[in-house]
């Protein structure tokens, strides 16, 4: 029988396992905007727009870029639709869980570069986003030949473990890996596969030695539901709220960990469950399903408030449909 705090925890598990961040699109009037901090100017060449796209995964970084980069992008794309635009483009509009712009996106650059490995990693993590998991583990078997043994073989097991026997998968990967050196995102994908098994202590020595100031905000969200699913709130306390000096540059996934783990040390500090309140606020006021499935955990595990909890996990399974995001509806519903 599992315990609440168990299925507290899967709940909570809100990352995506290949850090690949989509691109951009002509917004609707209706759409949200990102607010941006940057006087992005037409000069910047596709390679320095590149790396801020890259930069993007980082804390504090997420929303910084996003509106201009993605008008950007846009423009640039109408007139100049290269692979490398196309695939930079789909990363942006992924990012704003607009997948199936992404999609349509991604699949142009492989009608001209049918071996674009990063398109196929791409398209890969939004197809199994979308939970169409035979269509994203033909993207995997693509990557074959084309990148390493491991990094293919990582793509695969991690779509399988969705819709197939995570266990299985989890001890493939655990085996093709051992006494082998790993890339970051293997570890990712082993820590979050080991997170869902709830088995927190090996997901945590996944994660060992790695600098979370360097590492993916996805990353980070995951290490501090380890640490929750270890019942040591006070680490994910005294580590996330470090990363940033502004607590309101920090994501809304970030400064949702730091909530609940302020509420499970039942303490009377209400620091960073009254900036997260503050937070849903404005996403609410802006209705940003971007930030759905935060808000949806939010009145499951912050300020229990069973309507809202379903209506957001609901609005986050009209975008993203893997287990997760299925389990957030059956826990509102639990409520």
């Amino acid at each position: 029988m599992k315990s609440p705090l168990v299925n507290l925890m899967i709940t909570l598990s809100l990352v995506c396992s290949f850090e690949l961040f989509a691109a951009a699109y002509t917004p609707n009037d209706n759409d949200v905007i990102a607010v941006t901090k940057s006087d992005l100017t037409a000069s910047l060449s596709i390679n320095e727009i590149e790396n801020l796209v890259n930069k993007s995964q980082f804390v504090g970084q997420t929303e910084h870029m996003q509106g201009v980069l993605k008008n950007r992008l846009a423009e640039i794309y109408l007139n100049e639709p290269t692979p490398q635009v196309g695939y930079l483009y789909a990363r942006v509009l992924q990012k704003e869980h607009l997948f199936y712009d992404a999609i349509n996106i991604a699949n142009n650059v492989l009608k001209i570069t049918p071996d674009h490995s990063n398109t196929h990693l791409l398209l890969a993590n939004l197809y199994m986003t979308q939970g169409q998991f035979e269509l994203a583990k033909q993207h995997c078997l693509a990557l074959i030949t084309r990148v390493s043994t491991l990094t293919a073989s990582t793509c695969v097991l991690d779509v399988q473990s969705q819709h197939g026997n995570l266990l299985r998968s989890y001890q493939s990967l655990v085996k093709l890996t051992n006494n082998k050196p790993i890339g970051l995102n293997t570890k990712h994908v082993l820590a979050e596969m080991s997170f869902r098994l709830q088995n927190y202590t090996n997901a945590l020595k996944h994660l060992e030695n790695i600098n979370l100031v360097n590492s993916p905000v996805s990353l980070i969200a995951l290490w501090a539901d380890i640490q929750l699913g270890l019942n040591k709130p006070q680490q994910v306390i005294t580590k996330l709220s470090n990363l940033l000096k502004e607590s309101h540059d920090l994501e809304d996934a970030l400064l949702l960990r730091l909530a609940i783990a302020e509420k499970k040390l039942n303490t009377t500090q209400y620091k960073w469950q009254n900036a997260m309140k503050q937070r849903v606020e404005l996403r609410e006021i802006r209705h940003d399903s971007f930030h759905a499935s935060d808000l949806a955990n939010y009145y499951i595990h912050v300020q229990p408030n069973k309507s809202k909890a379903l209506y957001w996990a609901n609005i986050n399974w009209q975008q993203a449909k893997m287990n997760i995001d299925q389990a957030l509806i059956v826990q509102a519903k639990r409520m």
